[in-house]
């Protein structure tokens, strides 16, 4: 007679895990699988729980094939496994139990949401994942510098990740991994708990607090508890601290408390504090640190315990001073893609030049061109860097000065190629573009700035290689086959093995069946890709998942090349740019313009068609970022003269038929005209939107790749 399996659901559970770590990398386990744990067994069904959605993530594309086979060879029964991300206060009630549910779900109160993209770009950076940096925080860069600014960001985000947003009863307690505070703050395990220790400037946010034991739920044996730490809300910096308290003192606030709060609120912030910084005293990182707050200098001021109004009254001042309500947006893809690249002084430059500039909703007048006086030095004190220097080494040098003739040491030549690559970087996100010299003597640069985030390189890989992927398909008329094989895709084909022929796996599962047109265009798409670069291959197919739905929606143009009929498929709103005899509009073009120029181009261009060709001319250049501004400017050295060749043919091109065009090869269809093929069969389809937007256009299908 077959004995019953009496292995219990938490023996099961470790026996797995066993399995997994001896099958799987160590640092895939120590990452992925260690810090999961197990929330329920209920009904045949395994409830993992994991610490952040990222984790999920990869477990459900990695391992929960292998997972649920393992479970069911122990338990000698059909095993289902699920992956949640528990808030903390269901973590806290969590009792591991064989015949009781732990979690109260049903599936009634379980929602799929499932994100769909419009384009490969947007798949890739998923723009709605961001954190918020207050723009108060700025102000504590000369004090701490960048790479504490981040941790504290990356503390901040990781607390509302644990607590699922959600404020626990009772106490406001969460459990937090430091290797997912490290990944967002782009540092080091090491350098995280160097800067948690005593006398770092970490401590105006963040204090560690005695560690007591707790029981441990499964041995239940005394063991030490995790490290606590304390976060602190709204810490002001040392210097605003004391120009409050001086202006506290000066308007009369031991005499009368509520009179001078109340004017305090009505002030300007540039009456209390001294902008844009009061700089630190140069030992100020000897000094030890402490939190200091607008209630804490009241309260030093009074020298007693506030009163109900008097605490109200302060709340409101803190909101004024600490402009709670301001924040700059950092994306998700930012700070895990380029803060490690680009190093948090370089990441912090980006921020505090975006948080300068500004949208206008009212005139949609884009301000993405910044000032910045003082030159390098301005700069490096601002960023609470030491040695002006390092700002420098990261913008080309404004004069050449020549190669050196001697030869240069194998680590100076390091160094050069280490700078040259961190320029190369950060001119994707900021430009200097002109430069003055003020009464004092001193520099000022002007930057353009990028403000929405580029691909890493090996993400713009990923973007050409699906961008070509589906162009090719579409040319081979095998787009339905691929999302065909794409929605067939199951977790299977994802599964993580130890040893090195894992890509030929899952190349093999995603070609497989496919005719040999398909075969052949994957084959070239792979070719094209570093397969041993981490995540790629997943990254591609996430990607083209995502997408399949979108290109069931691209309907292939009947009309090509019929000027009339084309007209019709574009939308409303291209009614901005066209005149009464449907050709482009100068004075609509140039609506984005300051009065001054559309007043001179207005007064002395005959026609538009210098206009558009200079704008199809930077369009189809990958080294112009912006070429309506190109096309300002060409014009004003050189009126009624155009970019001429190509460039010329194409804005000769009746209105309808070039807007097909455009709109064609957003939609994955290269049109046959020879001329549009020589401007734009090798640039990015990004610059075919940039192409749109620079003429003012807003297409009835909008890609944004």
């Amino acid at each position: 007679m077959k004995v019953a399996n009496e292995f219990s659901p938490e023996k099961t559970w470790q026996a797995a895990l066993d399995k997994l770590e001896r099958d799987l990398s160590k640092a895939d386990f120590n990452t992925w699988v260690k810090p999961t744990q197990l929330i329920s067994s209920r009904e045949n069904t395994f409830v993992i729980g994991c610490t952040n959605e990222y984790g999920r993530e990869w477990l459900e594309s990695h391992i929960v094939t292998t997972l649920q086979q393992s479970l069911s060879n122990l338990m000698e029964r059909e095993i289902l496994v699920r992956f949640i991300v528990p808030s903390q206060e269901i973590r806290e009630k969590t009792q591991v139990s064989d015949d009781k549910p732990i979690m109260n779900v049903t599936d009634d109160d379980l929602l799929d949401l499932d994100v769909h993209y419009a384009s490969i770009r947007n798949a890739l950076l998923e723009p709605g994942r961001v954190v918020r940096l207050p723009v108060y925080m700025l102000r504590w860069l000369p004090y701490v510098g960048s790479q504490i600014v981040f941790v504290v960001m990356a503390l901040w985000q990781e607390y509302y990740l644990a607590s699922s947003g959600k404020t626990i009863k009772g106490r406001h307690k969460v459990s937090a991994r430091a290797e997912n505070i490290c990944q967002w703050a782009g540092i080091s395990r090491a350098q995280f708990f160097r800067l948690l220790q005593s006398g770092s400037g970490l401590h105006s946010f963040v204090r560690k607090i005695e560690t007591d034991h707790e029981l441990d739920r499964y041995s239940g044996r005394t063991k030490k508890s995790s490290n606590k730490y304390e976060l602190f809300d709204s810490p002001l910096t040392p210097g605003d601290a004391e120009d409050l308290k001086t202006y506290l003192l000066d308007h009369g606030i031991k005499e009368s408390p509520e009179a001078a709060l109340q004017l305090a609120i009505s002030a300007n912030p540039k009456e209390i504090l001294q902008y844009p910084i009061r700089e630190p005293p140069d030992d100020f990182d000897k000094k030890f640190s402490h939190h200091l707050s607008v209630k804490g200098v009241v309260k030093e001021l009074l020298g007693y315990r506030l009163t109900l109004e008097q605490s109200d009254l302060t709340d409101q001042l803190t909101a004024r001073l600490l402009s709670e309500g301001d924040f700059i947006p950092v994306s998700w893809y930012f700070l895990k893609n380029w803060l490690p690249v680009l190093g948090a002084d370089a990441a912090m430059f980006i921020l505090v030049l975006r948080n300068l500039c500004y949208f206008n909703d009212k005139t949609g007048e884009i301000r993405d061109e910044v000032w910045m006086d003082g030159g390098y030095e301005a700069i490096a004190k601002r960023l609470g860097i030491n040695n002006p220097r390092v700002v420098a080494n990261w913008l080309p040098a404004r004069i050449e000065r020549g190669k050196r003739t001697d030869k240069l040491s194998e680590r100076t030549t390091k160094e050069f190629s280490r700078r040259q690559q961190l320029q190369e970087l950060l001119g994707l996100f900021v430009e200097r573009i002109d430069h003055r010299i003020n009464s004092s003597g001193s520099y000022g640069w002007k930057f353009k700035v990028q403000r929405v985030d580029p691909l890493i390189p090996q993400h713009q890989a990923i973007h050409q290689a699906v961008t070509s992927l589906l162009v090719q398909s579409e040319d081979q008329g095998v787009l339905k086959e691929l999302n065909a094989r794409i929605g067939e895709l199951s977790n299977g084909c994802y599964e993580t093995v130890k040893n090195g022929p894992k890509v030929v796996l899952r190349r093999s599962d995603l070609a497989n069946d496919c005719s040999e047109t398909l075969k052949g265009i994957l084959k070239d798409c792979l070719e094209t890709l570093d397969m041993e670069a981490n995540d790629c291959f997943e990254t591609l197919l996430k990607i083209l998942i995502s997408l399949k739905d979108t290109q069931k929606k691209l309907q292939p143009s009947t009309n090509q090349g019929t000027c009339d009929s084309n007209v019709n498929t574009i939308n409303k709103s291209l009614v901005a740019v066209k005149d009464a005899k449907g050709e482009w509009s100068l004075e609509k073009l140039l609506a984005r313009a300051d009065k001054n120029n559309q007043k001179l181009f207005l007064a002395q261009e005959k026609s538009a068609h210098a206009f558009v060709s200079w704008v199809i001319h930077g369009s189809s250049q990958a080294n112009i970022q912006n070429p309506y501004s190109l096309a300002i400017a060409k014009l004003k050295q050189s009126p009624g003269v155009s970019a001429g060749g190509v460039s010329d043919r194409l804005a000769a091109v009746p209105f309808g038929q070039l807007i097909q065009w455009i709109e064609d090869e957003l939609n994955f269809q290269t049109p046959s005209n020879p001329d549009w093929r020589m401007a734009f069969a090798q640039v990015k389809h990004e610059r075919i939107r940039l192409l749109a937007d620079s003429l003012g256009l807003r297409l009835n299908f909008d890609d944004g790749i």
